[in-house]
């Protein structure tokens, strides 16, 4: 019934943009064919990240522990702790990345998901389509927040970079700044695109999941007027293996997504605490550029705590609905060998569906409002060592 690309349509840009920055395999064939190309595929990610964005990110903390106060410094930790998280998102989808072909390559052409139905198929490319336009929003949000800071320095007096790190050479002058300000520029725009796809990547994963499950929802809705006691059970018995196949790749999806969820969670309370600090001290008069990418890296940092939470969250309503759905068909009409198979599906749903950071917490909603909390209470205690 459906196109296999429809499976996965909002993800088609998005993962053509990682291959192009590193982040996505070619394919699972690589290192096959010893060719300049196939070298070249091969070692892409580390002839570019290399370079500017593991050295950029070096500089930065140089510069944070070679600050001579707190104020100086915490002009350069908020992207500094921002960066550590994107190292380990980089290096996991390194480590995970044939799994990660593997998964995406499982959800766009594996039988057992097809779509079968009319109804089913605008249902799924309603959902890729409302996933695809808000995380296109969200990339350009989060692409303003470094070209509004590299814009805004240049209407200023002195010589100053949009986002601090430690410059080796003499840069207070024209020539100098011009060769600084495009590295930081590069590097930016660099790690910035790296975190928005990767944080994409994540999301989409659990987005997947979550309209998975849905799906079997709507399956088991469709058996609410079903008379015929044969169709019945053989319906039931390809939902059971649908929900098998979902339940397996949510554990594959675990592994590929907790590392990186599991860091940004733990540093976002951090960064939200120093991006704070370091607003109060950029004048919106003095520095309007910086003022309002301050307030869009805010913004986009507490979106992106909140984006797989979301998800994550989805989820575990979704697989807590089944049971629902279950108890909605037309189970009293069926013999009983049918009521009991359909008891003990209940009873298997008993068991609590989430996608798990570390095997420390559940990522949902209650972990977003926990890691607010701890950024105000980081912030406000800034505030008084600061004094």
């Amino acid at each position: 019934m459906d196109n296999h690309k429809d499976r996965i349509a909002s993800m088609h840009l998005i993962l053509q943009v990682m291959r192009l920055f590193g982040l996505w395999p070619w394919s699972l064939s690589e290192g096959e064919q010893w060719t300049v190309w196939d070298f070249v595929k091969r070692n892409y990610r580390f002839l570019l990240h290399l370079p500017i964005t593991f050295t950029f990110i070096g500089l930065m903390w140089l510069e944070a522990f070679v600050s001579s106060n707190l104020e100086q410094a915490g002009q350069v930790l908020y992207m500094s702790i921002t960066e550590v998280a994107l190292v380990i998102k980089i290096l996991s989808i390194w480590h995970y990345r044939t799994a990660a072909w593997r998964l995406m390559h499982e959800f766009q052409e594996a039988p057992e998901l097809q779509l079968r139905s009319q109804a089913e198929l605008d249902f799924w490319q309603r959902e890729q389509r409302y996933f695809k336009w808000f995380f296109y929003i969200y990339i350009l949000i989060s692409l303003g927040v470094v070209y509004s800071g590299c814009t805004g320095v240049l209407f200023l007096k002195d010589y100053e970079l949009p986002f601090a790190y430690y410059v080796p050479f003499e840069w207070r002058n024209e020539r100098g700044y011009w060769l600084a300000y495009g590295y930081d520029m590069a590097g930016m725009t660099l790690t910035c695109i790296s975190n928005i796809t990767l944080d994409t990547l994540g999301c989409y994963f659990l987005f997947h999941i979550s309209l998975l499950y849905r799906l079997l929802g709507l399956r088991l809705r469709d058996l609410t007027n079903t008379s015929d006691e044969s169709y019945f059970g053989q319906e039931l018995r390809q939902i059971f293996r649908l929900h098998h196949s979902v339940s397996r790749l949510s554990h594959t999806c675990q592994t590929i997504v907790s590392p990186y969820i599991l860091s940004q969670i733990i540093l976002s309370a951090l960064i939200i605490c120093f991006s704070g600090y370091r607003l109060q001290h950029v004048g919106i008069r003095a520095n309007p550029g910086q003022f309002i990418a301050m307030l869009q890296f805010v913004s986009v940092m507490i979106l992106q705590i909140y984006l797989p939470c979301f998800y994550g969250n989805e989820i575990t309503v979704y697989a807590h609905q089944l049971t629902n759905e279950v108890y909605h068909t037309n189970w009293l009409h069926c013999r009983p060998p049918l009521r009991k198979l359909l008891n003990g599906y209940m009873e298997h749903l008993k068991r609590p569906v989430a996608i798990r950071a570390g095997n420390f917490f559940a990522i949902g909603l209650p972990i977003f409002v926990k890691t607010i909390n701890n950024a105000y209470s980081f912030f406000a205690l800034l505030l008084n060592v600061s004094k």
